[in-house]
Formats: structure tokens, sequence, C-alpha cells
């Protein structure tokens, strides 16, 4: 019986030894941390207590009590009154709302009194918009069981052309926080820093060389996405819009794998570091429309700017005014990484060990 219960005790010594040990290793912090952080955020937005907030365009003949009637019991819809459904689906076909609704009270059938046309680009929120109109619907006329209602998209939308900020967002998010880290990272690992800071060279023109590296790269790759779906034939004035903004975005996005560089000790910690904070970055920008605590959420980070940005430009082509909020943001990011750089290579000892 002693025997045993000197084995179980160090069989405990030894687990316990694996858990601090696991406390210093990233690789197995990753894989736990990731797929926890993935779990909660998955959760987030399927949480039945999480109502998206929409804007409905609604129009018609004696549609005044269908409008009081939403403003009353439903907080998530904010109505704007439309003169006709031509302009109320202009404006969605553009982005600037969620729906609009037509209603006709002279048809015979409760199915044809309305119009209906979504926002389209967005599969989620079509669903989520399509179930939530036929609530209020069903509700205005005392339905148990609503009728199947007619909804159309405002406007027609390329699958490829409408998914190609995300791959964007994606690339652009990816060349920073993985190929430029791991790019200054390994040349630290190899001495290659090191030789090149005891010639000619100093430490700002190597960060002047990786962030515009990570510049031309994210050119080069939105152009051959662009040309692969069919997206350079916009415009000028639109092309001149991506160039910017997608400019913008490589400057923060260098910036803060530079950063992840400057702070590891060596090439495999700043894989690590990058591989972690990349999902949390990525995926709260993603699904920034589908609740209200994922729209607040999604304001903390680059990479939900970086995306409207894109999608306003490449999907929605809208006005230059409508994009100063998205440029500023990434210009501010751009800023405080690049500051922190600065502040870093200022303060510290050796870039190099």
């Amino acid at each position: 019986m002693s025997n045993i219960i000197e084995n179980f005790k160090i069989i405990l010594l030894l687990v316990k030894k694996d858990l601090k040990e696991s406390l210093k290793n990233r690789t197995a912090l990753m894989i736990i941390m990731l797929p926890l952080f993935a779990s909660l955020m998955f959760s987030l937005v399927s949480s039945q207590q999480l109502v998206r907030n929409f804007e409905l365009a609604v129009s018609g003949n004696e549609s005044q009590e269908l409008i009081s009637f939403i403003n009353n019991n439903f907080q998530n819809f904010k109505i704007e009154e439309y003169d006709n459904i031509e302009a109320g689906r202009a404006d969605t076909a553009a982005g600037n709302i969620d729906a609009a609704l037509n209603y006709n009270p002279e048809a015979a059938e409760i199915e044809d009194r309305y119009q209906i046309y979504l926002d389209s680009r967005d599969t989620v929120n079509f669903f989520i918009l399509r179930e939530n109109i036929s609530q209020i619907l069903a509700d205005y006329h005392n339905l148990d069981s609503g009728p199947q209602f007619h909804f159309q998209p405002a406007a027609d939308f390329k699958a490829s052309s409408s998914i190609l900020p995300v791959w964007l967002t994606v690339t652009i998010t990816m060349i920073g926080l993985m190929l430029i880290s791991a790019s200054l990272s390994e040349e630290k690992d190899n001495k290659t820093l090191s030789a090149l800071l005891v010639s000619k060279v100093n430490i700002y023109q190597v960060i002047a060389a990786k962030t515009l590296f990570a510049w031309i790269l994210a050119l080069i790759t939105s152009i051959l996405m662009g040309a692969l779906n069919g997206i350079l034939v916009v415009g000028f004035s639109r092309l001149l819009l991506a160039f910017i903004v997608i400019s913008l975005a490589a400057f923060v996005f260098s910036g803060l794998g530079l950063i992840i560089s400057l702070f590891s000790s060596s090439q495999s910690s700043s894989r690590s570091i990058s591989t972690v904070i990349y999902f949390p970055i990525i995926f709260p920008a993603l699904v920034a429309d589908v609740s209200p605590l994922t729209q607040k959420l999604a304001l903390f980070f680059p990479t939900h700017y970086l995306y409207q940005a894109l999608d306003k430009v490449l999907v929605y082509q809208g006005g230059n005014s409508s994009l100063s909020l998205e440029l500023s943001f990434l210009l501010l990011f751009a800023i405080i990484f690049y500051l922190i750089i600065l502040i870093y290579i200022r303060k510290a000892d050796s870039i190099v060990e």
C-alpha cells in the first residue's frame, strides 16, 4: 500500500513539473489558448442574448402604423422613412443602410403587400435580417407562423469581389505579423543583422527596408488578387483609394511585426508570438457586424478599419468622405507602432544579442 502511495506522489510531482514547464513553453500555450479564444469568440457571436442592430428604410402608403409598431417593439431597428422604395434600395446597395421595405396595403395577400430588399454582401447578416424582418411582420399581423415574404438582394455582388476584402485583410495582416517579424528575427539569429550594423548600415535603414519590403509585397499581392477577381476595372479613383488603404495597412502591420521581432529573443519566440496574436487580431474585424459586442470590440483593432475601408472601396465603392474614419485610424495605428519602435531603438542597449 505504501508503494502505491509513493508511486502516486511521484506521478503527481512529475505532473506538477510538466505543468510548470508548459507555462514556459510558448508552443504549448499557443496550442491551448488559441482554441480557447476561438471557442470564446464563436460563443459570443452565436449567443442568443446578442442582438444585431439594423437600419431599415420604410416607404409606401399607410406605413406610419408599421413604423410606430417597429419603433415601439423592436429596439434593435433604427427606422428611416423614405419617399419611395427605389431610394431605399439604392442606399441599401450602397451600404448606407441594411434593408429597405415598401408597404402596399392594397394587395390581397400579405406576402404581396411587402417589397423587401436586403444587403446581400454579407451572408450572415442577410439571414439574420431575413429572420428579424419576418418576425416583425408576423408580429405586426398577429400571425403565429409568418407567411413566406419575398426577400430580394438590393444589388448583385459577385461572390469573388465581395469576399476580396476579407482575403486582402488576412493577407496583409499575415505579411506584417508573420513574414516581417520572422525576417528580422532570422537575421538576428543568424548574426546577419550584427554584420550589417558593423558596416555602414544603421538600424533605421534596416527598419525602413523591412517596411518597404512589406509595402511592395502587399501591393504585388493585392494587384494579383484584384486582377484575378476583376477588380482592376473599378476606375482610377477607386484604385487610388485602394492603393492608399493598402499602403497604410502595410505600414501598420509591418510596424507591428517589427515590434514583435525587436522584443523577441529568437526566431522561434517571434513566430510563436505572431501565431498567438494573429487570430485575436483578425477575428473581431471579420465578425464585427454580427453583434453590438463584436462591433465595439473591433474598434480596437487595425484589421477592422482595413477591412471596412477595402469593403467600401472595392464592393460598395463609397465616396472619399466615407473613408476618413478608416484612414485616420490606420494612420494613427501606424504612428503609434513606429513610435514604439523608435523609443525601443533609442533606449535599448543593443538590438542584437
